[in-house]
């Protein structure tokens, strides 16, 4: 159990991250309503969400739930002892279904949007879509907050009632498994888009690729990218997307052949929002010209 100045201190982590939560959700509400921004602007206020988003309220959200589980499992309290508690709990779990089945794919696709420079007609979804999403889900998110902040408050609906209570060691346990394999996991998924994300990308001599259409592929995964690229007269004239991932990401990372035209090269900069996708494509279009040779 935990002593009156470790339960102190853990309160005041708790209410710490709790603030960086809302404040960055706030945050990303008050910059999704800047207007009359030009093209750049625009980009520099997704950039600066899609920034909030995944290291703000990603960490506070993570710290949140961390602080919480500690300040249940070793005090009085416990996990499943009182109605209020398990009310919380549900409450978090509706926080974090809004935020990252609503909030983050809506952030994501802004980014990208605004980083192709809202013209990509193929995208099922509008730029104006992703946009009034922010907001609603947002508020309601910041009410779940609030609520749940009154619950710790007032702790209402009292004890309930039990046979049998979980033990700690029993929760710090099952607790225990669950961070091993969920860092694990998280660790194993992040090095494998880093070593996508971090592939290097070399400019071609075009004048050593003879003229016609050639083909490469890059394999993520299950999927399997795959272009086709134009050469005449040693200039890249057009590349064609033979094979993609069918989603929305995919789609936004596409927005890497204007660049891959304008600069005659495949290695420039990827779409972001869409980055380990982009450059799949980048390495696919870098293997047709380096074969084609």
């Amino acid at each position: 159990m935990l002593e009156k100045t470790g339960r102190r201190w853990l309160r005041v982590i708790h209410i710490v991250f709790i603030a960086f939560l809302m404040g960055g959700l706030a945050s990303i509400l008050v910059i999704n309503h800047l207007a009359d921004l030009d093209t750049h602007q625009l980009f520099i206020a997704n950039y600066s969400i899609y920034s909030l988003f995944n290291i703000i309220v990603t960490f506070s959200f993570y710290g949140v739930v961390t602080t919480g589980l500690v300040y249940s499992v070793f005090t009085h309290w416990g996990l499943t002892k009182h109605w209020w508690i398990i009310g919380k709990w549900s409450g978090t779990v509706v926080l974090f279904t809004l935020v990252w089945i609503w909030l983050g794919p809506a952030i994501n696709g802004m980014v990208a949007l605004s980083d192709i420079g809202l013209r990509e007609p193929a995208v099922p979804h509008s730029y104006t879509e992703y946009h009034n999403t922010l907001t609603p889900v947002i508020t309601v998110a910041l009410l779940v907050m609030f609520t749940l902040i009154a619950i710790t408050i007032f702790r209402p609906w009292g004890q309930r009632t039990q046979k049998y209570e979980m033990q700690r060691g029993m929760v710090l346990t099952l607790t225990g498994i669950g961070v091993v394999l969920g860092v694990g996991l998280g660790l194993m998924g992040y090095y494998d888009l880093e070593s996508y994300r971090n592939m290097s990308i070399s400019s071609p001599d075009l004048t050593k690729v003879p003229d016609g259409i050639h083909r490469g592929s890059v394999k993520y995964s299950s999927f399997e990218y795959t272009v086709a690229v134009k050469v005449n007269q040693s200039r890249i004239m057009g590349v064609g997307i033979v094979q993609n991932r069918d989603s929305d990401y995919a789609r936004f990372a596409e927005g890497i052949i204007p660049r891959v035209l304008k600069k005659q090269s495949p290695n420039v900069d990827g779409i972001t929002g869409a980055t380990t996708t982009s450059k799949c494509l980048m390495k696919a279009i870098e293997i047709a010209l380096e074969g084609a040779k």
